[in-house]
């Protein structure tokens, strides 16, 4: 069977769309289970009162700062904290690991609802993938059998 030199050409762009969805899903993952485990971590952690610092929220470039044992500690909020109109210098309840004070939360931020929600980005993710990969091929196939009829 002879495959031609025109077969590697239309091979390349379906690999490398396969690939780079596989890398997106990758980044989704990797972003959303360690932020929504840490919210469910951090559920019935030690609750403190901190001072927003604003910025990006949803992108995790925000923080707060909050006594604990007599010295001040600045914390980064998680990726996709939502600040929920929160101002620089609001003051805010957190949650924190007992070891690890830099470890934070917003305290209503730990709900089974925001959890799910950060679940729920990865498998959207990963079902749009293999729709769109299905779609492919099933336009690969029909383009197929009328090439070939």
């Amino acid at each position: 069977m002879k495959t031609g030199p025109g077969r590697s050409r239309r091979v390349r762009p379906a690999a490398l769309g396969a690939g780079a969805a596989l890398v997106l899903l990758v980044a989704v993952y990797a972003l959303c289970l360690p932020a929504a485990w840490l919210r469910s971590e951090l559920r019935g952690a030690e609750p403190a009162t901190a001072t927003f610092h604003g910025g990006t929220c949803l992108l995790g470039h925000c923080g707060v700062t909050f006594p604990l044992a007599g010295e001040e500690v600045t914390a980064a909020l998680p990726l996709g904290t939502r600040a929920r109109g929160h101002a620089e210098g609001d003051i805010v309840e957190v949650r924190h690991a007992p070891g690890d004070p830099r470890r934070v939360v917003l305290a209503e931020d730990t709900g089974r609802g925001t959890v799910a929600a950060l679940l729920a980005v990865p498998g959207a993710a990963t079902l749009f993938t293999l729709w769109a990969g299905g779609a492919y091929l099933r336009d690969r196939r029909s383009r197929g059998s009328e090439q070939a009829a």
